[in-house]
């Protein structure tokens, strides 16, 4: 049988990847075709996306895909949450998208009463945060009032990516949900908030279903790339939700890590969860693949280690991620935890330096680093235990997937902390994820239980049991008592 060629658009924080799956009708086998650095530009102290660089990444790693291994059978595409593009009168893009790490949504939510966050969480299910695009979106319309008044369309940064290669306006769930905007009971704008608030809801594209066609690839751009034009299918296009479609679980009921720039910690549902406690707790019944609830919090994840591991390589000097491992497993002295979800650690000047200035002493990089490893695990934990209460289950095993799953120091840690096996793997979750849903336009009968036993039969996984070391377990509890003890 020849092998079909899908590509996936990966767009993450940090990097922006192109991977191409070739499917052999059992497996699929995953080539990365081309990666580099993502960033935020500061200009005037307003943090933006530098969305035609993107485009323009993307747009060689699809032209590689074809000049390997031949025509496309259909492009997916995902980023992260929350950021959009917005388009004019003109239906031309008005400017770079602006980046969630802005304060203009602060600025906004610091006003809301209790009582009106609640009444948005009731109605959506998704909890406040100075990061979701209704804060953000009325922040803009607040202070920069020219920029909302000439937007006749909003585009999440997977649509506006869609939009650029395919010229077709539309969205799909999984990233509308991360908005704080969709009615999680029925996967349908939340208008009555969305009006409560003064916001247009004619700026909202409409939503398509998973696995189908929206577009084609624009005849000028196959023409420049020298390739054949190819469709483009709406899949679960928050990198998140798709990276869950790749969790290797069995079960219908499974509590999962997606280990990135950030940590999103939850478990997949039918419904969602939306009551006082969930509230309380913080956590977000986000949109997932096929009309499931991914129930789960978002953490702080790598993003505090890369910012330490940049420090370090300002000297001029590249640090293997094995080196700072090592750093951080020398560490002979006790170990100080923090909360790694603290403002503190949002986006501070040095990473280095906030963690010293917590402690209110001078640390050396060892003690930094370990530090860093396990008020991570310790944060994993305390959400996980709250994901148990929530739900009146206990999990067996954590699957942590997405690129921190190679980290094997912390998963070790985080399986002896909880007391839990850890099964690593996949690392590239999320376009495995994308390319599966991608299965179902030539096959529409197929299921998510059958593209996740398509996905686990095309990989690897690696078992991590926790410690059966008395005098281990006990330190690590000890500690973690003095993380929950940062709460009271």
């Amino acid at each position: 049988m020849k092998k079909e060629n899908f590509v996936a658009f990966d767009c993450g924080n940090s990097s922006i990847r192109v991977v191409t799956g070739l499917y052999n009708g059992e497996t699929i086998a995953l080539k990365q075709l081309h990666q580099v650095p993502n960033e935020t530009v500061n200009v005037n102290q307003i943090h933006y996306w530098d969305i035609l660089h993107i485009y323009k990444e993307l747009q060689y790693g699809l032209q590689e895909s074809f000049v390997r291994y031949g025509p496309v059978s259909s492009v997916g595409i995902c980023s992260w949450g929350i950021d959009f593009g917005l388009l004019g009168e003109s239906g031309q893009l008005l400017g770079n998208p602006l980046c969630y790490r802005n304060s203009f949504g602060e600025a906004v939510l610091e006003k809301m009463t209790e009582e009106e966050k609640y009444r948005i969480f009731n109605a959506t299910g998704i909890p406040d945060h100075p990061m979701n695009s209704l804060y953000q979106l009325l922040g803009i319309k607040k202070y920069l009032p020219e920029y909302y008044a000439a937007a006749r369309k909003l585009l999440f940064i997977p649509d506006l990516l869609a939009w650029l290669f395919t010229g077709e306006v539309c969205s799909e769930s999984t990233i509308a949900s991360t908005t704080q905007m969709l009615d999680m009971r029925n996967n349908t704008y939340a208008t009555e908030i969305i009006r409560r608030y003064g916001l247009d809801i004619s700026l909202f594209p409409p939503l398509t279903a998973h696995g189908q066609c929206f577009g084609n690839l624009r005849k000028d751009i196959a023409d420049t790339l020298k390739m054949t034009v190819c469709p483009f299918v709406s899949v679960a296009s928050h990198d998140t939700a798709s990276a869950v479609v790749a969790v290797p679980a069995e079960e219908d009921d499974f509590l999962f890590i997606s280990s990135g720039t950030w940590s999103l910690i939850g478990t997949e549902r039918k419904e969602p969860l939306i009551n006082r406690d969930v509230y309380e707790e913080g956590f977000a019944n986000e949109g997932g693949a096929f009309g499931t609830i991914t129930l789960l919090k978002n953490s702080t994840g790598m993003f505090i280690l890369q910012e330490i591991k940049k420090e370090l390589e300002k000297g001029g000097r590249a640090y293997s991620w094995d080196e700072i491992t090592r750093m951080a497993g020398g560490c002979e002295a006790k170990i100080p935890v923090f909360n790694p979800n603290d403002a503190r650690f949002f986006s501070p000047r040095s990473m280095i330096s906030a963690i010293c200035e917590f402690f209110r002493k001078d640390l050396t990089i060892k003690e930094v680093l370990a530090s860093a490893y396990l008020s991570l695990a310790c944060s994993y934990r305390h959400t996980i235990e709250k994901i148990e209460k929530l739900c009146r289950k206990t999990y067996p095993a954590i699957h942590i997937v997405g690129g921190g799953c190679r980290n094997h120091y912390l998963n070790q840690i985080i399986a002896d902390l909880t007391e839990k096996t850890v099964i690593s793997g996949p690392q590239e979750a999320t376009s495995l994820g994308n390319i599966g849903i991608q299965l179902k336009v030539s096959q529409p009968d197929m299921g998510l239980l059958q593209i996740r036993k398509i996905l686990r039969e095309s990989i690897s996984v690696k078992y991590i049991r926790p410690t059966d070391e008395l005098a281990k377990r006990n330190t690590l509890n000890s500690y973690y008592d003095n993380y929950r003890a940062l709460f009271n």
